[in-house]
């Protein structure tokens, strides 16, 4: 028993032992023969508070429950310690990942980041090497088209040339020779032509001074007519060329 029963008990005693002594009192006061006795006088009974001494088991068993306390308590501490530093350590480990991940998205970004500076270069330099060779290319075609327009027109002059002399030489065929010429002259006539070569008009734009020879030539144009030669030229090279020309005639070439 500890020392907290011990200390209830001896109350109860003492109180038991004063209810003993008060019914013995009544009893006597009540009973035949305590109506011709003189009664006794009364005894004040003091209650003293009883001190037992505490035993060795008691005490035993105290100190045993106080250390029992004292271990829970330290255990509790170290648990609390020990909750303590693991949340410490959770939450230095979760800062750590955090930042770790923060890390890796912030590098991740600037790889991404330059993979695309990268492919945006690549493209620009792609589209730059595009636009130069297609400059290469209409360069190219332009200095092939004008040597083709070159020698179109070398082609076109000389075919032209070659219809005039062609022409030439046909009038001269168609020239009778006047009554009197003694020859050593030349004649320019200017001529007109449709497109399918049939003459329009001609006339003399420098005379020979030989009245009798200049009509001879302008016979001689209108008797060659048709000049079919011309129906080989476009229309563009026609108007330049032939709607309207001017011819030397000099029969002895």
């Amino acid at each position: 028993m500890d020392r907290r029963g011990e200390n209830l008990i001896r109350p109860l005693m003492l109180a038991i032992g004063l209810h003993i002594i008060l019914l013995l009192t009544f009893f006597i006061a009540v009973s035949p023969e305590a109506r011709t006795i003189t009664p006794p006088p009364v005894v004040v009974i003091q209650a003293t508070e009883l001190t037992f001494a505490p035993s060795a088991a008691a005490e035993a068993r105290a100190k045993q429950k106080r250390a029992e306390e004292k271990k829970r308590a330290e255990e509790k501490k170290r648990a609390e310690e020990k909750k303590q530093a693991e949340e410490k350590k959770q939450a230095e480990e979760k800062k750590r990942a955090e930042e770790k991940k923060r890390a890796e998205e912030k590098k991740r970004a600037e790889e991404k980041k330059r993979a695309e500076e990268k492919k945006k270069a690549l493209e620009e330099a792609f589209k730059r090497a595009e636009a130069e060779a297609r400059a290469l290319e209409d360069l190219e075609k332009q200095k092939e088209e004008a040597e083709l327009a070159l020698l179109n027109a070398l082609a076109t002059e000389k075919a032209a040339a070659n219809v005039i002399d062609a022409m030439t030489t046909k009038i001269t065929r168609a020239w009778r020779k006047p009554p009197g010429y003694k020859g050593g002259v030349e004649v320019l006539l200017r001529m007109s032509l449709a497109s399918n070569g049939e003459l329009v008009d001609v006339t003399v734009v420098g005379g020979s001074g030989n009245v009798s020879f200049n009509r001879s030539a302008v016979n001689a144009v209108k008797r060659a007519a048709p000049f079919d030669e011309v129906k080989q030229f476009d229309a563009a090279t026609f108007e330049e060329k032939f709607r309207s020309i001017t011819v030397k005639f000099r029969p002895e070439r």
